[in-house]
């Protein structure tokens, strides 16, 4: 677990140490997940999502056979958005077959991509691993979320989960609520989600394996990928790929090494489809940009940088996230806000990077680089010095 901050400002160097500290107190020490979050069992449930209004999506729950019941007594926690029905919806029909055991849980951020995947996708994988066989993991219906889950497990997601219409009233003889807190970014939940997506075991070399040392830049200077400011002026971010492809080629020697920019988008401008994507980053051996939701692709990393060919192994396969050190591991640098471009957006100065959001992202290597003082919730900029700065190590 590394976080490397390259900056010539010393005052910055040692704010963000501190903040670094705290962090990896607050990350570093896996807690049990009951006392994380619990899980209210109710039985004769009837539950519905509501439609979703921003980040918060309201869910109702009642008890079929007991008028006086109230599920508000079992959550401890006032930010549950569980709530008592209404005459109206209590009145309704349940749709579909009803569920057996089903496990329910509510995401907030619904269909937005990023958020899907640092924070929904990890309690999904925990909630893979207590869920009895029989039981159905019931989720609010998003085809972004359907995509995402389709592709890391078909089975698990043909056979287990249940995508529920909005205003849509289910019924099972036994419904178990997760009420989790507000903020959930814990290393038990990620090593978890990447022991689901990428096994912590050697895997084998296939015929199609990439031998070339990709790199990939994400891309914030096309206003159809960009939906919450801080973009990047095109002429500045041109002048940042040069830079990069510069180090690649000094650095890298003798070794096929490739650059592409991504936006989330295809060449003809529709959106990349969720495997795309994932298959992309998961291709790569470094990952460069400016903090955004593209970067939550981050996960999708391999376990290793895929051009290595590793001596200490048998021929013909990798390492994985459980070998000791992580010299071999893939390499991110992301641009962030520091106390110098803290009006980039809120949590600002240093608390908005996937570092944080995934929980130290132990699968990779990590590196960072400010924002430079001109930049503002509008537009971003990095200054050209401390950039070289980071490339050097990066790609040493």
């Amino acid at each position: 677990m590394s976080f490397t901050l390259h900056t010539h400002d010393h005052v910055e160097k040692l704010l963000f140490s501190n903040f670094l500290i705290l962090a990896h107190h607050r990350l570093v020490h896996p807690k049990p997940m009951d006392q994380l979050a619990r899980i209210v069992s109710v039985r004769n449930a009837h539950f519905l999502f509501r439609t979703g209004h921003g980040s918060v999506q309201d869910s109702v729950v009642w008890n079929s056979s007991d008028k006086n019941y109230s599920v508000l007594n079992l959550f401890t926690q006032n930010h549950s958005n569980w709530y008592e029905p209404t005459i109206k919806e209590r009145s309704m029909k349940c749709v579909g077959p009803s569920l057996n055991v089903a496990y329910v849980f509510r995401n907030s951020f619904p269909g937005i991509h990023g958020h899907f995947l640092h924070d929904s996708l990890p309690v999904v994988a925990w909630l893979r691993e207590i869920m009895p066989a029989s039981a159905t993991l019931v989720l609010a219906e998003n085809p972004m979320s359907e995509q995402i889950i389709d592709f890391v497990d078909a089975k698990f997601a043909a056979q287990r989960i249940h995508w529920a219409g909005f205003d849509e009233v289910l019924c099972a003889a036994e419904a178990h609520l997760v009420d989790p807190p507000m903020n959930w970014r814990e290393l038990g939940l990620m090593q978890r989600l990447r022991s689901w997506i990428r096994p912590p075991v050697p895997t084998p070399l296939g015929h199609n394996s990439s031998l070339e040392a990709v790199t990939v830049f994400y891309s914030r200077a096309s206003a159809g990928s960009v939906h919450h400011g801080r973009y990047m002026v095109k002429e500045h971010e041109e002048a940042i790929l040069a830079l990069i492809h510069t180090s690649m080629q000094a650095v890298l020697k003798g070794v096929h090494s490739r650059l592409v920019v991504y936006d989330g988008h295809l060449h003809n401008g529709s959106p990349m489809p969720i495997a795309k994507q994932a298959e992309l980053f998961q291709s790569a051996a470094f990952v460069i940009g400016p903090h955004g939701a593209g970067l939550a692709n981050i996960v999708w990393l391999p376990n290793l940088r895929p051009y290595l060919r590793h001596l200490t192994l048998l021929a013909g396969t990798r390492s994985s996230d459980a070998e000791h050190g992580c010299e071999d591991r893939p390499r991110i640098l992301e641009m962030i806000c520091g106390t110098r471009s803290k009006s980039v957006q809120d949590h600002c100065p240093y608390g908005r990077n996937f570092y944080r959001l995934y929980a130290t992202a132990f699968w990779a290597e990590y590196h960072s680089v400010l924002f430079s003082a001109n930049s503002s919730a509008t537009a971003t900029w990095v200054q050209f010095d401390e950039l070289a700065l980071a490339l050097k190590t990066f790609y040493r």
